[in-house]
């Protein structure tokens, strides 16, 4: 069982809920070579008076969602395909389950623990197919004997793929030179072809006009998600820009003037070009 705490600012109702240690979960490497990373966190029972429990559980659950084609979805009566692609369960109280126990008023602390291995896919949400997504929750219950309502708490858990530290991709350079014919020529450099959570994005850009007259007025710089989807009925791209910025050019120098807000969805990072 785990520990239990009095306190003496009870909330207004007895009440579930599911605290995680890290907001979201990143698996590191490509191919067979991933490190396993862990969940882990604990589940938290408020009472506002001494209450009987029957049994206190978590579930993990990891499901990807894939539309079915309008022709098959008549047949089957389904608009969508759900795969389960993990599940886990912890019971946090000892003893047989046909029997309940009496939990004092205060706080109650369940902590729990899974390792995650590197085959899974990572959150994602896309409106590729009509909607496909890949998502992960936990459900914790406190079941109660009789009639009485039992406590629920629901969160989802983001799993993030990403490189090792170690990976090229995060040192080799990346650069695009052409020329618009008779106006200008252009190159544009990236320092890195992989950026790491939480680093800010940098695009160098460097204009040399050929012509009389040819100057650069404003630059305007998105980040775009691409994502392809699988399907019985193919294949099927979606894209999406999450943020953008626009920057007008004074005196040589880039200046930003306006950003658009990125779309609802996991934590995005800042995008930044620097003009030349």
């Amino acid at each position: 069982m785990g520990r239990t705490t009095g306190d003496h600012h009870h909330p207004h109702k007895s009440h579930l809920e599911i605290i995680l240690d890290a907001p979201y979960l990143t698996l590191k490497g490509t191919g067979p070579d991933v490190e396993p990373t862990s969940l882990s966190g604990h589940v938290a029972l408020f009472l506002t008076e001494s209450t009987s429990i029957k049994e206190i559980t978590l579930q993990f659950r990891g499901k990807a969602k894939i539309p079915m084609p309008a022709s098959e979805s008549l047949i089957n009566n389904s608009t969508s395909i759900t795969y389960v692609v993990c599940n886990h369960d912890w019971s946090f109280l000892e003893g047989d389950k046909r029997h309940s126990r009496t939990l004092k008023a205060g706080r109650h602390f369940f902590p729990f623990h899974l390792e995650i291995g590197g085959t899974l896919p990572s959150s994602i949400s896309t409106n590729a197919l009509g909607g496909a997504s890949v998502t992960y929750k936990l459900r914790a219950s406190a079941v109660r004997p009789g009639l009485s309502h039992n406590l629920q708490a629901n969160v989802p858990v983001h799993i993030v793929r990403s490189f090792t530290h170690e990976a090229l991709e995060y040192q080799q350079t990346l650069e695009i030179e052409n020329t618009w014919p008779e106006k200008l020529m252009y190159s544009i450099m990236l320092p890195h072809k992989a950026w790491a959570a939480g680093d800010t994005l940098i695009a160098v850009l460097k204009f040399s006009p050929i012509s009389k007259g040819v100057s650069v007025a404003s630059i305007v710089s998105s980040l775009q998600e691409t994502t392809k989807t699988y399907a019985r009925s193919g294949a099927q791209e979606d894209t999406r820009i999450v943020c953008s910025v626009r920057h007008e050019i004074v005196a040589g120098r880039a200046r930003a003037s306006v950003r658009r807000p990125r779309v609802p969805g996991p934590p995005l990072h800042r995008a930044t070009t620097l003009g030349q």
